[in-house]
């Protein structure tokens, strides 16, 4: 039996805002197994981003418990969360987010190096992921140099690299052109597939979302099946 990769339990976040206190999720039940593939919709500004940080050890939450692989995400201080999110979990934004300075193979490999503290097998792996990706001609190119689909392949390379346990994406096609869009997707959706990773992703986009195995609406309150 698949066990649970990740087990939320009546999770809230909210903020202030001057003398009143802005709700943003409420009471939220979510839980992934091992290798699934699930997509989340909804509305602009109903809360998708925030719930994909929070899972992502990015944001934090006032209430509920939060358990990642068994482990109490609540009681983890700002360094193990770091420890954690770097060794477990990688992240593909809508926003490229690469370092302009380092070329396409060092932005690549960072993370990596970060980890391992081992510069030739980062610069290896990050050189099979590009050639992978079919960017090898690019390898050396500062991110300036690249159209918006080369670099989200670049930014999805990165969240690869270190092979986490989980994927989270957050509309990472937005900012691209259909054709492009589609073709970034498409490419992204089957390494993760191939290399049997678990997937979490929020989009717009009906036919993106209708790709994953489990299909998720989310509402303030809720996660209603689709």
């Amino acid at each position: 039996m698949t066990k649970n990769l990740i087990k939320i339990n009546n999770l809230s976040k909210s903020y202030k805002y001057r003398d009143s206190k802005l709700s943003i999720l409420e009471n939220i039940e979510f839980e992934v197994k091992e290798k699934q593939t699930i997509s989340i919709t909804g509305p602009s500004g109903i809360g998708k981003s925030t719930f994909l940080n929070i899972v992502g050890l990015l944001d934090s939450f006032n209430s509920g418990q939060y358990y990642f692989d068994e482990e109490n995400v609540k009681k983890f201080n700002s360094q193990k969360k770091n420890i954690f999110r770097n060794k477990y979990i990688g992240f593909v934004h809508q926003f490229f987010y690469l370092i302009p300075e380092l070329t396409i193979l060092e932005n690549v490999a960072l993370p990596n190096m970060v980890k391992d503290n081992n510069k030739n097998k980062a610069y290896e792996y990050a050189q099979y992921l590009l050639e992978t990706f079919m960017l090898k001609d690019r390898i050396n190119f500062k991110p300036i140099y690249l159209s918006g689909g080369e670099q989200q392949r670049v930014a999805i390379a990165r969240a690869l690299i270190n092979k986490p346990k989980i994927i989270i994406a957050d509309e990472i096609t937005g900012n691209l052109d259909e054709e492009t869009a589609d073709h970034v997707f498409n490419f992204f959706i089957n390494e993760i597939e191939k290399n049997r990773q678990t997937l979490i992703y929020a989009t717009h986009n009906i036919k993106y979302a209708n790709r994953a195995k489990v299909k998720l609406e989310l509402t303030q309150k809720s996660f209603k099946k689709l």
